[in-house]
């Protein structure tokens, strides 16, 4: 019988995408390369040039992911998934944003991973809705995407995914509850006309009154959502920032390539610097998740230092992507300002990832409270 990994890199393989080497239940550092490399295979995302226009209708486009085990990433093992891996969901996201791939993977990510904790603490009474969304998650049947209620407890703005979504799972933070809604008529929607994205299509959402199943918040309710959108914003400002140091290779000025300049050199040394360093606290911040406490004490420890790492991971992130996205404009000159050119949807996507997580106000208030900044001032 495959294992759930084993299936990933069989699937992987049967679609030509070049993986070796053989993967366990656990990622290595070799796994999450050849995973790496299984999704850029699967996604085509080897370009010669930015793409100009982009297809947001991703059902038929997740469909090979889906096939690849992406939805069961954060899925129990015991009901077809890989268990909390929250390293390979990073990876994963990353190449998406790099790709400009218009799933909501991240939603439908943190959305399994906060019913699978509410299961877990239900024990063997759990509720069987949501024991059936998680199968169907894990198998690819039904994708849910993730969002939060508005002050007024009955709208949420920006759903990533909502036009298409099975399901719903909206973060209630006045009562700090789930607000599951898995049921014809639970909600209506209409797209967004607060995005700035073009690559992914989000819904404004209405909850009908009087539906949906509350849900216990767990520790992480939406930490998890916040990490894979850092990720997807890494993910395609790498993606423009080697797309720019080939263009200044290519470029001449002066009669040489204006990447020979030590202005220009300097300037992308630095972005990719900057890049690294976020990647690096993404990163972190999926091996504090990763972690397996073993005693209340250190359950709630480890809450804290995800916490932490995913304030600082997203602060980073929402304010260093932007800055570096908009330098890549000016580096490239004239063409990089172009529709055409498609630099600008990066630049849009990485806003919007800022807007999805919260704001970097908000990233920097978390921090501030995580190390007790607050209390004193």
């Amino acid at each position: 019988m495959l294992t759930p990994m084993s299936r990933l890199v069989r699937l992987g393989s049967r679609q030509g995408t070049g993986v070796d080497a053989v993967l366990t239940t656990t990622f290595a550092s070799d796994d999450i390369v050849a995973l790496r490399d299984a999704l850029r295979g699967a996604l085509g995302t080897v370009w010669q040039e930015l793409p100009s226009t982009v297809e947001t209708t991703w059902r038929e486009r997740w469909e090979p992911l889906a096939e690849l085990g992406l939805p069961g990433f954060c899925v129990p093992e015991a009901r077809g998934g890989f268990g909390l891996r929250v390293d390979a969901a990073v990876t994963a996201a990353m190449e998406l944003g790099a790709a400009l791939h218009p799933s909501p993977f991240a939603g439908l990510t943190a959305s399994a991973h906060a019913l699978a904790e509410a299961a877990e603490a239900a024990g063997s009474s759990g509720d069987p809705v949501v024991g059936g969304l998680l199968d169907d998650i894990a198998a690819g049947a039904r994708i849910c995407a993730f969002g939060r209620l508005g002050p007024d407890g009955r709208t949420a703005r920006l759903v990533d995914g909502g036009p298409d979504a099975d399901a719903l799972l909206l973060l209630d933070r006045t009562r700090d509850e789930l607000l599951l809604l898995a049921g014809p008529g639970d909600w209506s929607g209409e797209p967004s006309r607060h995005g700035f994205d073009i690559t992914r299509t989000c819904a404004d959402v209405t909850v009908t009154a009087g539906r949906g199943q509350r849900i216990a918040a767990p520790v992480h309710a939406d930490a998890l959502y916040e990490l894979l959108l850092a990720a997807d914003a890494i993910g395609g400002t790498q993606r423009a920032l080697d797309h720019t140091v080939a263009y200044t290779g290519q470029r001449q000025a002066f009669g040489r390539p204006i990447g020979g300049f030590q202005a220009v050199q300097h300037r992308l040394a630095d972005h990719a610097v900057r890049v690294r360093g976020m990647a690096l606290l993404v990163h972190e911040a999926a091996r504090q998740f990763d972690a397996e406490p073993r005693s209340q004490e250190q359950a709630l420890a480890q809450a804290q230092r995800v916490r932490r790492a995913v304030a600082l991971a997203s602060l980073s992130v929402s304010s260093g992507a932007g800055h570096i996205l908009h330098d890549l404009l000016q580096l490239t000159g004239a063409i990089g300002f172009t529709w055409e050119y498609g630099l600008h949807l990066y630049q849009r996507r990485v806003h919007q990832d800022a807007r999805l997580a919260a704001n970097p106000r908000a990233a920097a208030r978390s921090l501030a409270d995580t190390e007790g900044w607050t209390d004193a001032h």
